[in-house]
């Protein structure tokens, strides 16, 4: 039974694949019928277009030499009309006269002359009477005397279509006869040229067709001159029409008549094929360019196959996997096991989709908390966190809330969430348990819809007639400023006894010292950086006090050292990312939530002395889990230190040993040690110099020197950028009185 429904598949997918190729297959076949078929006779029909223009051409040459010929003669002051019985030598001057023009000529090969009002008619070889010559041509359609009158009235170009004479001056043949007057004004000629031109000449015009089945045709305004018949066939149906080219049925067959206009003397030419002709030429054309479908459809049944084949298994594979219960194998195929396995997939992720939607409010509990905490590397990552949770968050505006009731023992809460109240809003709230209050995050298009949301939420914290005591942080469009936003609720929240508990608490009206001391604080965060950086311990916790000192001397309030300390932990978490990898613990040293509660400094510095000598320690172990091999960027520290008194060090020499670029040296080297190489040769001279300056009566000169720099100025601009004094007042407050400089 498995074997069979394996075969059912695999036929399924066969069929499938095979009817689409043999659709995909019979409709190229038909695409390409149809436009080769349609451009194969196009290409036939252009090709008889420019054979008759080939022929119309040559024979409109012809007419014109002969035209010029009679102008030529008619205008020659040598050939003047004469009396034959009174002057009979001139005759014989005539025809000295008349040889260039019959030896020229390509057309014909006679050429006779008839003066108006002579009875005579003159050759390069004869001389007859008008009468004579009549009876001697002897046409098959044209009576002696007819044509005797003819040569005598015409005065103007006539053309007698081809016919059969019988004559001693002509070859016994078919003849097309053209009667020009003579001069360039043919109502006022002085007589008549007779050019008998044998049929074969147009014979051989017609000759370059290259299927024979082809009728050729010349008129005159619609009267036949001269043909070339290879199929029996109606000259008056072949009579060009209006268009270009015509499709007739004559005796139970299709034609085509291929037509052209003259260019002058009312002249048309036609060429007739035999459609069927055309066809069979065709359909040769067809089987020319369809030739290599065969190989193409053979490939593509293959490829069917194999794809069929290759579809069949992970069928087998799925069905085993949504068998569900047994015995189900037995009755249905490897499809239906999956349609039903589909069924109770869908059955069961309709219940999961409602346990989801009852679990939404824990996930949007975490997404907050840690939105807080700052645990969002970009904001990206930060969206896509909150839709999970079913936040609409992508606003540009967002601020953090603290909403609580002073006579509840509990954290306030509202009984209707107020997110769906304003328009473009959207936020989460959670439980604040140790402040007994309610944090909101909204999210917001406008700046001013946050304010709103908190008048709202004040005035409807107060229906119940409590106090309740709202307070607001600053508009944020950063998401990596939560952390900050969440201390600024907190800071206007803790001063609700000073400004009073009957409005909003914005973190506006408090007026911060932050803004003056904390370019001060980067400072420090900064050396804290470079000491870690190096791996002293003992430089880390000089670095530390430093910072300790600088915050127990300036007077701020609570909220400006958590702020400040919020700034150097998260500087260092951040900057240093690697140390924390498998190490999830480490970002509890971020919990803004629990600087929140720190209410001195003390408890602050155990903070961040015990994330020092985790990132320490962690440094420490990476190093030696590292090769002994050292790599490329340990090297060029090892380097640095040991040469750092060089004055002439060079970042661009140091990378050109490593054989890399300048800029490529530097980059990787930020991304091992946190700063640029220069940033760290600065480092290593100051700290130097420290020791040098606190441990000797050195001049600072001489100091400078010492540590790599020819210019003592350079030194002290440096050392100050560092340290933030000069070196002297760096030696006067660490215990060096004596200014040796």
């Amino acid at each position: 039974m498995e074997k069979k429904n394996r075969s059912s598949v695999f036929i399924r997918y066969a069929l499938s694949y095979l009817a689409v190729v043999m659709t995909l297959f019979f409709s190229i076949v038909l695409y390409l019928y149809l436009r080769t078929g349609a451009r194969a006779r196009q290409e036939l029909i252009d090709s008889q277009i420019n054979r008759l223009n080939r022929i119309a051409s040559q024979h409109e040459m012809y007419i014109s030499s002969m035209l010029s010929t009679a102008e030529e003669i008619g205008l020659s002051p040598h050939i003047e009309a004469f009396d034959y019985d009174l002057e009979p030598w001139k005759a014989y001057d005539l025809q000295l006269q008349l040889i260039p023009y019959t030896s020229t000529s390509t057309f014909c090969d006679q050429v006779y002359l008839h003066f108006t009002g002579d009875d005579r008619v003159y050759s390069s070889a004869s001389c007859l009477s008008l009468s004579l010559f009549a009876r001697m041509m002897h046409y098959e359609h044209i009576g002696e005397e007819a044509f005797a009158a003819l040569i005598s009235s015409t005065d103007s170009l006539t053309i007698l279509p081809s016919q059969h004479i019988t004559s001693s001056l002509v070859d016994t043949s078919q003849v097309i006869t053209f009667l020009v007057p003579l001069g360039a004004n043919p109502g006022t000629s002085k007589g008549i040229l007779v050019f008998p031109v044998k049929d074969h000449v147009y014979q051989s015009m017609f000759s370059d067709a290259i299927d024979e089945n082809v009728n050729t045709y010349i008129f005159q305004d619609g009267t036949m001159l001269s043909c070339a018949e290879d199929m029996t066939f109606s000259r008056e149906l072949a009579v060009p029409g209006e268009s270009m080219s015509r499709t007739l049925r004559w005796e139970g067959e299709d034609w085509t008549v291929v037509s052209l206009k003259g260019r002058s003397l009312g002249m048309s030419y036609s060429a007739v094929l035999r459609n069927r002709d055309m066809n069979a030429a065709v359909g040769q054309e067809i089987f020319s360019n369809l030739a290599i479908l065969p190989l193409f459809m053979a490939l593509c049944l293959v490829l069917a196959l194999y794809m069929a084949r290759r579809q069949a298994q992970p069928i087998r594979d799925l069905s085993g996997m949504l068998a569900g219960e047994e015995g189900v194998a037995e009755k249905k195929d490897e499809l239906q096991q999956i349609s039903s396995g589909i069924r109770r997939l869908a059955t069961s992720n309709r219940e999961l989709r409602t346990r989801l939607d009852r679990a939404l409010p824990m996930q949007r509990h975490d997404f907050v908390f840690q939105f807080m905490k700052g645990r969002f590397s970009t904001r990206e990552e930060a969206v896509s966190a909150g839709h999970a949770a079913g936040l609409e968050m992508n606003h540009p505006y967002y601020a953090v809330i603290l909403l609580s009731a002073e006579d509840l023992d509990h954290p306030f809460e509202l009984s209707r969430p107020p997110f769906d109240r304003l328009e473009g809003l959207s936020g989460a709230g959670v439980e604040l348990v140790a402040l007994k209050a309610t944090l909101y995050l909204a999210f917001s298009e406008e700046a001013d819809t946050l304010s709103r949301l908190a008048e709202m939420l004040r005035a409807e914290g107060e229906n119940g007639g409590g106090r309740c005591v709202t307070a607001i942080s600053a508009v944020h469009t950063d998401y990596s400023e939560a952390p900050s936003a969440y201390l600024e609720a907190a800071a206007a929240y803790d001063n609700r006894f000073v400004m009073g508990m009957q409005k909003v608490l914005f973190y506006s009206d408090i007026s911060s010292d932050v803004t003056d001391i904390l370019p001060q604080a980067q400072k420090l965060t900064t050396s804290i950086n470079q000491a870690l950086a190096l791996g002293s311990l003992e430089l880390l916790n000089d670095r530390i006090d430093d910072l300790l000192h600088f915050l127990r001397n300036t007077h701020m309030s609570p909220f400006a050292f958590r702020l400040i300390y919020s700034n150097v932990i998260n500087t260092l978490v951040y900057t240093h990312a690697d140390a924390f990898s498998g190490n999830s613990t480490a970002l509890d040293y971020y919990n803004i939530f629990m600087l929140s509660s720190c209410q001195s400094i003390d408890d602050l510095d155990e903070l961040l002395r015990k994330l020092c000598d985790l990132l320490l320690n962690r440094t420490q172990e990476a190093k030696e889990a590292e090769k002994p091999e050292e790599d490329e960027i340990s090297q060029s520290v090892r380097y640095m230190e040991d040469h750092f008194s060089d004055p002439e060090i060079s970042m661009t020499a140091i990378a050109d040993s490593l054989e890399l670029s300048t800029t490529r040296f530097s980059m990787s080297f930020k991304e091992k040690m946190g700063m640029t190489p220069l940033e760290y040769l600065t480092l290593l001279r100051v700290e130097k110099a420290k020791e040098l300056l606190t441990g000797s009566d050195m001049p600072i000169r001489d100091v400078s020197s010492q540590v790599g720099y020819y210019d003592s100025g350079s030194f002290i601009r440096r050392f100050k950028q560092v340290v933030g004094e000069t070196p002297l007042q760096y030696r006067r407050g660490h215990g060096q009185q004596k200014d040796p400089s």
